[in-house]
């Protein structure tokens, strides 16, 4: 997968990345009280959106504050529902032991190699009904299989190294954090864009 480097560093070649990331920073701390998750999700939607046109810069603005708002909402209903049969499944296995556990463990990471797709084909179109396309969600995860698991594992990375924000308190940790999942998000976009231009089978259709 290319531009894997890119997405350590890229957001600080726009010009007013300081900018950008300080007030998704605040908006990560509202996040605690719950208000500022859907300004977060919807602005981190526009970030996978045009990076699977092959955009990375600029950052998105923080307009259009309305719109984002509704957007990053309606993924976090998303994954309300996802979370639904998720736990329901995850209750029964958890009595299982051994085998239980372990497929507890292949279904987490199946659905966060199909996040991308949901991510980007939601961000693309508005449509929560796109979003749980599982035929178009099995076609892209067989397709790209190899890159959505380099994704899985640059994402785990990006979420461990967040973290060192502690080392400058709790301000820190949200720079930090925003500033990786400007990077996960990126890469959802990536793994998209790179599909669609070599034409790879099950490709999401270019909205």
């Amino acid at each position: 997968m290319e531009n894997l480097s890119r997405s350590f560093s890229y957001m600080f070649e726009d010009e007013d990345w300081f900018q950008k990331i300080l007030i998704g920073a605040a908006f990560c701390l509202l996040s605690l009280v719950l208000i500022g998750i859907p300004f977060v999700l919807g602005y981190l939607l526009q970030v996978a959106r045009q990076s699977s046109h092959g955009k990375e810069l600029p950052l998105p603005a923080w307009d259009n504050l309305g719109d984002k708002f509704v957007s990053g909402l309606l993924f976090f209903v998303i994954g309300i529902i996802y979370s639904i049969p998720l736990a329901i499944i995850y209750f029964v296995l958890v009595f299982i032991p051994c085998i239980g556990w372990l497929a507890m463990i292949f279904i987490g990471i199946a659905f966060a190699l199909i996040l991308p797709y949901i991510a980007v084909r939601f961000a693309r179109t508005g449509n929560i009904g796109d979003a749980f396309d599982l035929s178009g969600m099995w076609r892209f995860l067989k397709a790209n299989l190899g890159n959505l698991l380099i994704v899985w594992v640059m994402s785990i990375l990006f979420g461990i190294l967040a973290w060192f924000g502690l080392l400058a308190l709790l301000i820190g940790v949200l720079f930090t954090y925003f500033w990786a999942q400007l990077a996960v998000y990126y890469l959802y976009g990536r793994v998209v864009y790179e599909a669609e231009r070599t034409g790879t089978p099950g490709a999401i259709a270019n909205t």
